[in-house]
């Protein structure tokens, strides 16, 4: 009998505790709305693999991934490209700077791509949809900004702070990282323990009905 009081007992600590957690940690909406770009970072590290996972496996369009991330860490890189940044504080105080890359010759990446898959059934179609692009660097941009966005949302379901940035010179940028004229920086991504954001203003959003519509 003591120990049939004992089972259950630790049962319930089990379960107090495992909702207590959940609690804590919020669902995926919740941590959405706790997410803000903060524009100060304390030291320390943080743990980026989670945010690296997200991209990886985030979608595209054929699933092509015609970008690449590179993750600065180096804090000497990171003081350097805060000249090219416009001064901004996130990009030396963060621990961790991703910065995603459009590829320029998409046509050496579908090659790429076919040869690895061995899906040459997709060929003709890409080539109708590619020939009708207007602008193949933006669509690789828009197809970085996707993964940048499942980034931000893994960053945020971990309770990562970051602030995602568009304000920088891509090519002093891409000098500074020694790219070559392949990579384009489209978008940066600053990772790291949260500072002093006291000064931030009020989360705003637009109202649900400004910004979804639906047809009848």
């Amino acid at each position: 009998m003591n120990t049939l009081l004992i089972l259950i007992a630790i049962l319930i600590g089990a379960v107090v505790s495992l909702s207590y957690t959940l609690y804590k940690k919020g669902s995926f909406l919740d941590n959405l709305t706790w997410r803000r770009s903060v524009k100060n970072f304390s030291p320390g590290s943080v743990d980026t693999e989670p945010i690296k996972q997200a991209i990886i496996n985030s979608p595209s369009s054929f699933g092509l991934q015609p970008y690449t991330v590179i993750v600065v860490e180096n804090q000497d890189i990171k003081k350097k490209l805060r000249e090219v940044c416009f001064d901004q504080a996130q990009i030396e105080e963060c621990s961790s700077l991703f910065v995603f890359c459009a590829f320029c010759d998409v046509e050496s990446r579908i090659e790429e791509y076919l040869t690895r898959t061995k899906a040459e059934h997709l060929r003709p179609i890409m080539a109708r949809f590619f020939d009708n692009l207007p602008d193949k660097l933006a669509w690789c941009k828009h197809q970085a900004y996707i993964a940048l966005g499942f980034g931000l949302a893994a960053a945020a379901e971990k309770k990562i702070t970051t602030c995602p940035m568009e304000g920088f010179i891509p090519g002093k940028v891409a000098e500074i990282l020694g790219l070559d004229d392949n990579l384009v920086p489209s978008v940066l991504l600053t990772v790291g323990k949260e500072g002093d954001n006291s000064k931030l203003p009020p989360r705003f959003r637009f109202n649900r009905d400004e910004l979804i519509t639906k047809v009848q």
